[in-house]
């Protein structure tokens, strides 16, 4: 099964938060997807934990190390159909290429 996995659920796994194990055995087996821009939303996250002072640059190393052992097949999502969608209801941008994706 497909599953559409967002950057907020791959950083809980990497940094070890309290849902990371549901996470992990939610999505286990299956095959997850999502826009090209989880790894550039990645290092956005971890440069807002090092911000925060909840991240040492080596962890965020191996961060980045355990990130590309998850398996993850990005699409590309339709923007024009997203904007379509988002401009006649009350959803954000994501939310309508996630829908797409689907």
């Amino acid at each position: 099964m497909d599953i559409v996995i967002d950057t907020s659920a791959i950083i809980a796994v990497i940094v070890d938060e309290p849902e990371r194990e549901r996470i992990i055995d939610l999505t286990k087996g299956n095959t997850l997807i999502g826009p090209g821009s989880i790894p550039w939303e990645i290092g956005n996250a971890f440069s807002a934990m090092f911000k925060r002072n909840r991240l040492s640059l080596e962890e965020a190393k191996r961060g980045i190390e355990i990130f590309n052992k998850i398996p993850v097949r990005y699409i590309e999502p339709d923007f024009a159909n997203a904007l379509s969608i988002s401009q006649k209801t009350i959803c954000t941008l994501m939310m309508p290429i996630f829908l797409i994706v689907l």
